[in-house]
């Protein structure tokens, strides 16, 4: 392709089937680096969200098999978040590459304009949408609500984590337990519980044996021959009671009304666009609005980040000596307008008519893009890098 292009730009303009020709090169070209960086990209996110669950995994007693489910469950936000930035990084990579080797100064010589060169990019960036919106209006919120109702699981079901003896776990904020030994009749012996709930007291309860029974209104672990000891925080003192058997609550580290109500990331863009009543006396309609025109807009990124870094190498003034600032310059915008995202959608999460400013950033970044691209004159480029054994 690099000597074909050469050889065109010396004969004269492109015919239609050579520049849908180039459009396919050029689109493999940009697709192989973006799987590397979709990858590498994911990865790391999914690592840093990863460590967040290690701990209920840990805590509520479960094995590996639970936490590779809870981390696949992370794979499609995490996705979302990257898809953008590595079709920028991609774009970036290969236009810089097809520059290097004389195949876009080609390209333009053969009369190619610079929104002529968008087409691939652009093809490109929708495709990435595509992807994005199926990723970013279904599969994200989808696991996001299977993984709290999994976590929410773990952290209720006390019996399970309390199975596991001679480990020290915290099956819920505040709360420690200890078991030294199960017999096989369900019978806990040697318990150790501190409570840390109440921030101007902590106790701690100690006891021979325990039961788990669950009633009605949730599990109770019911404690035999043992003692309570509580430390009151204001002036440190201590006082013990000694029972002969006492009935621990445990519901109370459930947390179930917060489970039955979904967040807005968990919500599916129709029940965020067009809530019922029920929705609405939970979360606020601004915060609904925002969440949905989030994941409406979202995906636009994915087209607005790719042009401009075709842009940034392509478009009007081009210098040897500012290409790294360039670059440096559509990196900076890049991050610009996700930051903008993000606060278009603090905004319209406390005003619900502010939503159209989600849409801002992203359309802001393609007409930007496009403007430079439209700019940039193919003989101007083409006489600022002249074709080896061409005369000026």
């Amino acid at each position: 392709m690099p000597n074909r292009l050469r050889r065109r730009g010396q004969a004269g303009a492109l015919a239609t089937w050579e520049r849908a020709l180039i459009t396919r090169y050029v689109l493999r070209e940009l697709l192989k680096p973006f799987g590397f960086f979709l990858i590498v990209f994911t990865g790391v996110i999914w690592l840093t969200q990863s460590l967040r669950v290690i701990d209920t995994v840990v805590n509520s007693g479960q094995g590996a098999g639970v936490f590779l489910e809870f981390s696949v469950l992370l794979l499609p936000a995490a996705m979302s978040i990257v898809m953008p930035i590595a079709a920028f990084a991609a774009t970036l990579y290969t236009v810089n590459r097809l520059f290097a080797d004389s195949e876009i100064v080609a390209m333009i010589a053969a009369g190619m304009s610079g929104v002529r060169l968008a087409r691939p990019v652009a093809l490109f960036g929708l495709a990435v949408m595509a992807l994005m919106a199926v990723v970013t209006l279904w599969l994200a919120p989808l696991a996001t609500r299977e993984m709290r109702a999994r976590v929410h699981d773990l952290r209720a079901d006390i019996a399970n984590a309390l199975i596991f003896e001679g480990r020290f776990l915290h099956p819920a904020a505040g709360l420690t337990v200890y078991v030294r030994e199960n017999t096989p009749g369900g019978e806990m012996l040697g318990v150790f519980v501190h409570d840390q709930r109440d921030p101007a007291a902590e106790v701690t309860y100690t006891a021979r044996s325990a039961l788990m029974a669950r009633t009605d209104d949730g599990p109770r672990l019911v404690m035999y021959d043992g003692a309570a000891q509580r430390r009151e925080m204001r002036d440190d003192s201590l006082s013990l009671l000694q029972f002969d058997s006492l009935v621990f609550d445990l519901s109370q580290f459930m947390n179930g009304d917060d489970a039955r109500n979904p967040r807005p990331s968990e919500r599916f863009i129709g029940d965020l666009l067009a809530p019922s009543a029920a929705d609405l006396a939970a979360t606020a309609l601004s915060r609904l609005y925002a969440e949905g025109h989030d994941q409406l807009s979202g995906p636009l990124y994915a087209l607005a980040l790719p042009l401009i870094a075709l842009a940034a190498i392509v478009g009007p003034g081009f210098s040897r000596s500012g290409y790294a600032l360039r670059v440096a310059a559509a990196v900076a915008l890049a991050v610009g307008l996700r930051m903008g995202g993000f606060a278009a959608k603090s905004a319209a999460a406390g005003a619900a008519d502010l939503w159209p400013l989600l849409y801002g950033p992203p359309l802001l970044g393609v007409a930007a893009a496009l403007w430079m691209l439209a700019r940039r004159s193919p003989p101007g480029f083409a006489r600022q890098r002249p074709t080896p054994g061409v005369q000026a």
